[in-house]
Formats: C-alpha cells, structure tokens, sequence
C-alpha cells in the first residue's frame, strides 16, 4: 500500500464522528502491517464497547407500543455511536455485526440488510445509495498464506482497504476480500466472491467475480 493511501486513511478516520482508539496496534492495523488487539488494552476496551454497542443494536425485543418505524429509529440509534460515518437516511436491519464501527464509513440513502457481518480492520467506505443483501461479508482481514510466515510475521494478521463506490448492489452472501474497490454503479452477483477490483457500471459475479457485463 503507497504511503500516500496510509496518510490518507489516517486523515479520513481522524475526521470520522467517533472516537478512534489511536495506539501502536491501531497504527499497525491500519497501516496493513501485522498487528495483534491482544497487544493493546486500548484495542481490547474499544472492542469490547463495540460489541457491547451491537448487543444492543440487535436487541430483538418488541415493546407493545412498537411501530417498524419506532424500532428502525431504535436501531439507527445506535448505530450513529459505533461508525465513524452513518449518512443520512441509511438503514440497518438485524442481525449485524462489525468488528471496530470506527472504521466504517457509510454513505447517504444506503440500505443494509440483514445478517450482515464487516470486518473493519482497515478502513471501509460504503458510498451513496448502495444497497448490501442478506448475508454479505465484507472482510478487510487477512493473513498469511504460507505457516512458516504465519509463524514468523509480529502479529496474526494484516488488512487492506475496502471501497464500495455510489450507486452499488451488493447481492445476497456476497463476500468482498482485502483490497478492493467496486466502481460506481456495479452490480455484484448474489454469491460471488471479489478478489480484485470490478469496474464500474458493469455486473460482476462467480468465484472469483469477473464481469459478465457492462451495463449502460
């Protein structure tokens, strides 16, 4: 990764609208070097206030006087105190689970259903009016693929941004790997797996995701 994109993941979280936990691991961890949470009680106790965050997000509880309004609102809640960007008129449906929040930047008008699960180790930006099905993966953590450097590397593991540019469609148990952008406008097929960058304004699938077609 250029340096240029490390200063600039720095500078986007650093103007996010929560409290990121600045450390040594952190800096690793955004930097795309090996780092380990385990190493730093300040990652322990933001991770832990995140879950502790989704344990609420997720309540399943419906009081009597309950509209699917008033719960969304519940929900939403919620959710503007765990990312480091919500934007306006987006929603989340239960389940859902995201590693930091602080990480994850969302867009305006965006729709997120579902049993959706984001491992934010490094920085993820979700534009405009993207919509992401049921069951979506989208995993910025990896490691290692060979044991010996598994063994050897300071840390478990590594990860890489991941950029969903505007007007995206995500489909169903999609799962969105280290690195990648989607260009604006691309569709992602339901089960595909994205290894490498999709362009824009065309439908990718399969495994690994490749474009099928352009789209207009």
């Amino acid at each position: 990764m250029a340096s240029s994109n490390i200063g600039s993941i720095a500078d986007t979280l650093a103007k996010g609208d929560v409290p990121v936990p600045w450390c040594k691991e952190f800096e690793k961890m955004i930097n795309g070097k090996n780092f380990t949470t385990s190493n730093s009680e300040k990652l322990m106790e933001y991770k832990l206030s995140t879950l502790h965050k989704l344990n609420e997000f997720n309540d399943t509880s419906i009081p009597d006087d309950s509209t699917l309004a008033l719960l969304k609102n519940r929900r939403m809640v919620v959710a503007k105190r765990m990312f480091g960007r919500l934007g306006k008129n987006a929603s989340i449906e239960q389940a859902f689970f995201v590693t930091w929040g602080c990480n994850t930047f969302i867009g305006d008008d965006v729709y997120i259903n579902r049993d959706v699960s984001i491992y934010d180790n490094s920085l993820v930006q979700i534009g405009d009016r993207v919509l992401i099905g049921p069951g979506v993966c989208i995993c910025t953590g990896t490691h290692a693929i060979d044991a010996k450097s598994r063994q050897e590397n300071e840390g478990t593991s590594f990860a890489l941004p991941i950029i969903i540019e505007s007007d995206c469609w995500i489909g169903a148990r999609a799962t969105i790997l280290p690195g990648v952008r989607i260009g604006k406008g691309t569709t992602i097929a339901a089960g595909a797996i994205v290894t490498r960058d999709i362009e824009s304004g065309c439908v990718a699938g399969g495994v690994p995701a490749s474009v099928i077609r352009r789209l207009e």
